[in-house]
């Protein structure tokens, strides 16, 4: 007997490389050119960059959109009887528009929050507590998508919060009451992130939204509030301010602080920065475009595979291999084979783990598909699952039962 297989298992997976390749660019120009790179010094300069290459996104967003009118009346068809269906019985609280312009502006402000929150206080961010995003992606996904959970990914996800525990038991080198803010500043991080993930991945479900139109829609609000913020942080001295504002990362311009200044990067804006600063644009944009790719063909949890193959990186740098790091890496790359169990990509065949998969799901769906229509033909009556079968031989009757 085999006690591990594979599951859910398609080409449309090579969207998470893709993703993660994004997510490792930009970790490798963070690595090798830390010290060089200035944009890291300007929260609101690295938050136009994040959004200027999701700009881009409208232009395959226009053209699938463009091939579904063109090829697919049919399917357009379905799709205006489904939201006549869905938006009856919220008609008197939302029209169509409306929802959808509610869930757009709700991934944009949790988009921008959690990324300006990353930017500006990154030297406060605990790192790895991306583990933890399986509790809060399937606490959402139940929610707001109403996807359950079953018996293998209950154990899936025991697992990967003992795992991640000892994993960032690991990580932290600080034991005072600064960890507990710092705690507290990365879940919130993590939350927004992936809170935005599975509204998108509802969004692109149920209101018919791309994954090129949020990342275009992200990008365009992302890119207007900071602008308009670094124009005023610009022309306006950090003077005296407030310990929130006091944290976040500075800079100095003619001897003055800023808490951003357009001018004090502009002089920096040369030679390996410029090309930083494309690599950057259009890595950070891979990620979060088929970030939300991979939630509408798969899962929100799916989304998971594209942080770790970026921040499994962190992991093996050698300036800081020892002991701890080499139990963090066994730790991770558990971890991932959990996830795999947890997305069904593989299979554990005992303890009937593998009884509430998708895959396994189909298959009883398509037997008892098959049942009925042989019993059309057969004249088998199908009742409670279980069905008699009526059969003449030789001019005897033979009833049977049998169970589906």
């Amino acid at each position: 007997m085999k006690y591990i297989g594979f599951g859910d298992v398609n080409k449309k997976l090579l969207y998470i490389l893709l993703g993660g390749i994004g997510k490792l660019i930009a970790e490798l120009i963070l690595y090798f050119y830390g010290k060089d790179v200035k944009m890291t010094n300007h929260c609101f300069i690295i938050g136009i960059n994040a959004s200027m290459g999701m700009l881009l996104a409208f232009i395959p967003d226009i053209i699938v959109k463009y091939k579904i009118r063109k090829s697919n009346d049919n399917i357009e068809d379905e799709k205006i009887i489904m939201y006549n269906d869905f938006f009856q019985e919220n008609r008197s609280r939302f029209t169509k528009t409306q929802k959808k312009l509610f869930i757009l502006i709700l991934c944009c402000a949790l988009d921008y929050f959690q990324k300006i929150l990353t930017f500006s206080y990154s030297q406060y961010i605990i790192n790895n507590l991306w583990i933890f995003d399986i509790i809060f992606l399937s606490g959402f996904s139940y929610f707001i998508l109403g996807i359950k959970l079953y018996s293998h990914q209950y154990l899936s996800i025991s697992i990967m919060i003992i795992l991640g525990i000892i994993f960032c038991i690991l990580d932290i080198s600080e034991r005072d009451v600064t960890v507990i803010y710092k705690l507290l500043l990365s879940f919130l991080i993590e939350i927004c992130y992936n809170l935005a993930v599975v509204l998108a991945k509802y969004g692109m479900d149920n209101l018919f939204m791309t994954p090129f139109e949020i990342t275009f829609y992200e990008g365009l609000f992302a890119i207007l509030v900071n602008i308009l913020s670094i124009t005023i942080s610009t022309n306006v001295e950090r003077v005296d301010p407030p310990l929130i504002i006091k944290l976040m990362k500075h800079c100095t311009y003619n001897g003055k602080e800023y808490v951003d200044n357009f001018w004090a990067y502009w002089e920096e804006f040369k030679h390996i920065e410029i090309l930083c600063y494309i690599v950057q644009m259009f890595g950070r944009t891979m990620f979060n475009l088929f970030g939300h790719i991979v939630a509408k063909d798969f899962t929100p949890v799916h989304v998971m595979f594209l942080l770790m193959i970026g921040e499994l990186f962190l992991s093996f740098k050698a300036d800081n291999f020892d002991a701890n790091k080499i139990i963090s890496l066994f730790v991770i790359a558990f971890e991932l084979f959990i996830l795999l169990i947890f997305t069904e990509i593989i299979e554990l065949h005992f303890w009937g783990l593998d009884h509430n998969t998708k895959k396994n799901i189909s298959d009883r769906q398509n037997r008892l598909s098959q049942l009925d229509g042989k019993s059309e033909d057969s004249g088998i009556e199908i009742e409670g699952g279980e069905f008699e079968m009526e059969k003449t031989l030789k001019g005897s009757s033979l009833n049977r039962s049998m169970d589906s």
